[in-house]
């Protein structure tokens, strides 16, 4: 992108495309001449605008501390609508030829949780690698669905993968995975070698991921509830890939998918059984913002998702 140099009678200057994206970058990097590479401009150049955009908003927006530069509260304040409003400019335009995948530079940020197997997010990069070596992709945390709701529409992640069933109208979704619900435990577990019942899983000590809204539990605490029973979760964790560790070296249940399951069952000497009564399998979904619903590069994308999620579903289990 070409950044307009400033001409005489800068100060009438208003808030343009072009000063929107040197603020955006500014803001991303605390930093005129790390902002300036990303951009591909001249630092003067930039300099110019930030002295424009000081000018604008009436605020330092950078200022020093020490041998660093660190952002006004103002300009923290302005991360949020800035993104926001260069994610709307786009819906203005509309890409008049086919992506080429080869030559794309695209960064693709996903927001999800570590309840699908390692092996489904080694096959998004190897795709991505394979097809658009020039893109990079992001995986990020998932907070509460109400945070990831905000993230979508400010443009801080481009799709989120949930099990959450509802959705607002301003976002889509598509189906990625469906599948049941098992339990796992160490082999050796007292409560192997017969079938598991509602009463024994309810009296075991269980390990949990960690709630998803607080206050409320997860859905499973939710489908447990409707079914009158609730558990004593000893441990709960944010990351998943510890589970299979703790559940060797202990008697705790650990409650999850089965594609999950299995990859934790490779891994350690843990035994899959049925979940010991009638609940809902596991919904996986993928969302995004009609922002982004009609970006060739996003579709693309979200298409390499999908794809990923079937082979996953379909591969042969030994």
């Amino acid at each position: 992108m070409n950044i307009v140099p400033l001409e005489l009678g800068e100060h009438d200057r208003r808030l343009d495309e072009s000063l929107l994206r040197s603020l955006h970058a500014l803001l991303g990097e605390a930093s005129v001449s790390q902002a300036a590479a990303k951009l591909g401009v001249a630092q003067s150049a930039l300099s110019r605008h930030l002295k424009v955009l000081r000018q604008l908003t009436g605020d330092e927006l950078l200022i020093r501390v020490g041998n660093r530069m660190v952002l006004t509260e103002k300009a923290q304040a302005l991360v949020a609508p800035t993104r926001r409003i260069l994610a709307d400019m786009s819906l203005l335009t509309s890409e008049a030829k086919p992506v080429e995948l080869a030559q794309m530079r695209q960064s693709f940020r996903i927001a999800t949780y570590d309840f699908l197997p390692h092996r489904f997010f080694a096959d998004i990069v190897e795709r991505v690698a394979r097809q658009a070596p020039e893109c990079d992709v992001v995986v990020r945390g998932l907070g509460s669905r109400f945070e990831h709701y905000r993230q979508l529409a400010d443009g801080e992640v481009d799709m989120v993968i949930t099990i959450w069933p509802e959705l607002p109208d301003h976002l889509r979704a598509a189906s990625l995975l469906t599948e049941p619900m098992v339990c796992l435990m160490r082999r050796g577990h007292p409560l192997l070698g017969k079938p598991l019942t509602l009463e024994d899983y309810r009296r075991a000590r269980h390990l949990a991921s960690l709630e998803h809204v607080p206050g409320q539990g997860t859905i499973l605490d939710a489908q447990l509830a409707e079914l009158g029973v609730s558990v004593h979760t000893a441990i709960h964790t944010q990351f998943l890939s510890m589970a299979p560790a703790i559940l060797a070296r202990s008697d705790l249940i650990f409650s999850t998918g089965r594609l999950l399951a299995e990859d934790f069952a490779e891994q350690y000497p843990l035994a899959l059984v049925p979940f010991p009564a009638k609940i809902k399998p596991h919904r996986y979904r993928l969302v995004w913002h009609e922002r982004t619903h009609k970006s060739q590069a996003m579709s693309w994308m979200r298409g390499e998702l999908i794809a990923a999620a079937r082979a996953l579903a379909h591969r042969p289990r030994s």
